[in-house]
């Protein structure tokens, strides 16, 4: 879908921009940044976002403004600068206020969680991902709902409560498959394996990152593939395939390096390394 889209704006945006439709014009650059961020080209994602971001500003568009400034928060967390991620998300929101978009006020405050949490600030993640779902509630916005049950699945686990983030993440896979969103089952079922593997329950985790690898490879989200292939290799050391484990610590790391995720990158090959 994210390739189909891709196709059809790269064909639409040089229409717009002939046509001088300024607002139009706008949201497709926004949008086709979106497209190249869930492929996984962030360069790109980046461009565009940045051209959205500068068409807004110029024109005192608050909304297009929001969400480019979010996107490039969120491009700059997926590359390891977590900090920078968090000024950019924090210019966002008081353009969302101005605007009264509750939705995108949930999702900006659930990208800040991601950001506080990979600081290890879990209590303030667990603060913002609290806030996100107030405000995703209030828009009765399902989609965001399971985005945020995901961020507070992983808290929990990272804070060592495994049971309650395999609950918490198989609950959000049941609503991402309920709103057709694989992408979204994908990173579920990632942390729900996660969860199940760090408790022991070795068959259980198996078939969950399986499936989270087969959703994500064949949707072509490459982050995701890249976090469910490097759960599983977590996997396979725990399990002695140390072959298993391997491969799949190559095809992760040559995701991160495709993605410029280079501190991701980095962090798991020393884990291998150490192996």
């Amino acid at each position: 879908a994210y390739r189909s889209a891709l196709e059809l704006l790269h064909m639409v945006v040089p229409v717009l921009g002939r046509q001088g439709n300024a607002p139009e014009l706008r949201r497709a650059i926004n949008m086709l940044g979106a497209a190249h961020f869930e492929l996984g080209n962030l360069d790109d994602a980046r461009a565009a976002f940045s051209r959205a971001l500068e068409l807004a500003t110029e024109a005192g568009a608050d909304l297009i403004t929001a969400r480019a400034t979010n996107n490039l928060g969120l491009i700059a967390n997926s590359r390891g600068q977590p900090g920078e991620a968090l000024a950019l998300y924090r210019l966002a929101i008081p353009a969302y206020q101005r605007v009264g978009d509750v939705r995108g006020l949930a999702e900006t405050f659930h990208n800040m969680a991601i950001s506080f949490r990979d600081l290890w600030q879990l209590a303030e993640a667990d603060r913002q991902e609290q806030r996100a779902m107030e405000y995703a509630r209030e828009v009765r916005n399902e989609r965001l709902l399971a985005m945020a049950s995901v961020g507070r699945a992983e808290l929990s686990l990272l804070q060592g409560d495994a049971p309650v983030a395999q609950a918490g993440a198989l609950v959000a896979a049941e609503r991402y498959v309920a709103l057709n969103d694989p992408v979204g089952e994908a990173d579920a079922l990632r942390v729900a394996g996660t969860a199940a593997r760090s408790r022991g329950a070795h068959g259980d985790a198996r078939p969950l990152l399986d499936r989270a690898v087969q959703v994500a490879r064949g949707h072509g989200s490459q982050l995701v593939e890249a976090e469910a292939l490097r759960a599983r290799a977590e996997l396979w050391v725990a399990l002695g395939d140390m072959a298993a484990a391997r491969q799949d610590v190559r095809d992760a790391a040559a995701l991160f390096g495709r993605l410029g995720a280079i501190g991701e990158q980095a962090v798991l090959e020393q884990w291998w390394e150490a192996r």
